[in-house]
């Protein structure tokens, strides 16, 4: 590497990515910063059914990759060989470039490293799986949302007569989607 590039990448380091062992992604990144190199780890907090119950969970937003950059040559060779890590993201046998500007949407969307899923948005006529509560397990027609934003009314077939609920959002999912 010429000095011009050498002191541009030290100035500027390009963000790079690492591939994980499962679900070892904070025990990388722990060791990827205790060698002074500067990691990113985009979160994802999403319901999730647990026993019955929608839940909220936060876990990594790409399970198994983390971002990182360092202003030293070794980067490949010291990724490599980090507790947690299996390799670096290379295409060609060279490190995959992850844009600086990618880096900062992701931080951007995400307070303090952790981007929250969306509500869920339904569609009038929808047809909805319940998750929880007394009805769960039942499948009902969205009709519409109402002034509570956590609330909606869905209508669900009860005895062969049609009967209007309140419900809150987090406990349905698209029908097509609980299968």
């Amino acid at each position: 590497m010429n000095a011009a590039l050498e002191h541009a990448y030290k100035a500027n380091p390009p963000w790079l990515c690492a591939f994980t062992k499962a679900r070892q992604e904070e025990f990388a990144a722990l060791h990827l910063q205790r060698q002074g190199m500067e990691v990113f780890l985009p979160k994802l907090k999403y319901r999730r059914l647990l026993h019955g119950e929608v839940v909220w969970q936060i876990g990594p937003m790409f399970p198994r990759y983390l971002f990182l950059r360092t202003h030293e040559n070794d980067a490949v060779a010291r990724v490599r060989s980090t507790l947690g890590v299996v390799k670096l993201v290379a295409f060609g046998g060279k490190p995959a470039v992850v844009p600086e500007e990618v880096i900062e949407i992701l931080r951007d969307h995400c307070k303090e490293g952790v981007c929250v899923a969306g509500e869920p948005a339904f569609k009038q006529g929808q047809k909805v799986k319940i998750l929880a509560g007394p009805y769960a397990g039942m499948e009902a027609i969205f009709e519409r949302e109402t002034s509570q934003k956590e609330r909606v009314i869905i209508l669900l077939e009860i005895m062969a007569s049609v009967a209007r609920v309140k419900i809150d959002r987090n406990q349905l999912v698209a029908a097509s989607l609980s299968d």
